[in-house]
C-alpha cells in the first residue's frame, strides 16, 4: 500500500465520519486507485437502509471526488526523486459529477475507487472514475474538481 488513513489525512482536509478514502493502492502522475472498507459500523449504514445496509451513491460519488483530489495533490506533491511531501492547503471543490449507477455497494465489502485525470485548465481539472467492489462495478463516469482560487466568493 502507498499511503495509509493517517497520511491520507495529512493531504485531504475530511475528517470522519466524512472521510471516505481507507488507503491508496497504486498512484501515477495521472491515475490513482484507492479504496473504502464498508465496515458495518459507517454511520450511513444505521439508516440506509435498516436490514439491507448499502452505500448511498451520493457517497460513493463523494469517495470518487475525495479519490481524485488526493491524486491532484499527490501529483502537485510529488519531486523528481519520487517522494512525497506533504503539507496542507490543498483543497479543491467538487464542481460537477456525471456518475451512473450500475449496482450497490453493500455493508461489509471493500470499495476500490479508480480516477484518472483527463485533462486541466484554467484550475479545473476533469476526471474519467469509477467504484468497483469485488467482481461487481458500481459506478462509472468523470468529475470536475475546481481549485478554490477560482470559486467566486
Amino acid at each position: 500500500m502507498i499511503l495509509e488513513k493517517i497520511q491520507i489525512e495529512s493531504i485531504l482536509p475530511h475528517r470522519e465520519p466524512f472521510l471516505f478514502v481507507d488507503g491508496v493502492m497504486e498512484f501515477s502522475h495521472n491515475k490513482i486507485r484507492a479504496f473504502l472498507n464498508l465496515s458495518e459500523d459507517l454511520p450511513f449504514f444505521k439508516g440506509h437502509f435498516p436490514g439491507n445496509p448499502i452505500m448511498p451513491g451520493v457517497l460513493v460519488t463523494e469517495s470518487l471526488a475525495q479519490t481524485s483530489g488526493l491524486c491532484l495533490a499527490m501529483a502537485a506533491r510529488f519531486d523528481k526523486s519520487g517522494t512525497l511531501e506533504f503539507s496542507d492547503g490543498d483543497v479543491f471543490y467538487l464542481a460537477s459529477a456525471n456518475i451512473k449507477y450500475l449496482a450497490v455497494a453493500r455493508a461489509g465489502e471493500k470499495l476500490e475507487l479508480f480516477s484518472s485525470m483527463t485533462r486541466g485548465f484554467n484550475g479545473l481539472y476533469h476526471f474519467c472514475v469509477s467504484a468497483s467492489s469485488g467482481r461487481n462495478r458500481i459506478a462509472e463516469g468523470s468529475l470536475v474538481l475546481a481549485s478554490p482560487k477560482n470559486v467566486e466568493r
